[in-house]
């Protein structure tokens, strides 16, 4: 019977030693959807992209992710954006061609940014 008990025993602790080496396996990194490989700026589309000078015409950023914050400029500090997230309204005090851009980030700090062009006209 004590012999039946030490083999009992080795084998509880060999199957004991099985179990924790495999528990303990690194385990890999799977990609989740707030990455920002799945971080994609799909268009930047403006309404109207000739419009007469203090006319108001809408942005629009379209944008695959999880977890965004827009911000938005205008290359003449003239410019104005009035709204926030995914689509603005841009009007402007005199003529030419502007550009306005998109930035995008996600929860990890990802970014990505797209520029659109509105001419203004007198």
């Amino acid at each position: 019977m004590n012999r039946q008990l030490r083999s009992t025993s080795i084998w509880l602790v060999i199957l004991l030693g099985m179990v924790l080496a495999v528990s303990s396996c690194k385990k890999e990194n799977t990609p989740d959807n707030n990455t920002g490989d799945n971080l994609e700026f799909v268009s930047l589309v403006v309404e109207k992209d000739t419009i007469v000078v203090q006319d108001v015409t809408k942005v629009t950023a379209t944008v695959k992710g999880a977890n965004l914050t827009y911000s938005w400029a205008c290359d003449n500090e003239l410019g104005i954006i009035e709204g926030t997230g995914s689509e603005i309204l841009f009007t402007i005090c005199h003529a030419g061609q502007f550009k306005i851009t998109c930035t995008v980030k996600d929860a990890s700090n990802n970014q990505v940014i797209k520029d659109a062009y509105v001419t203004t006209i007198e």
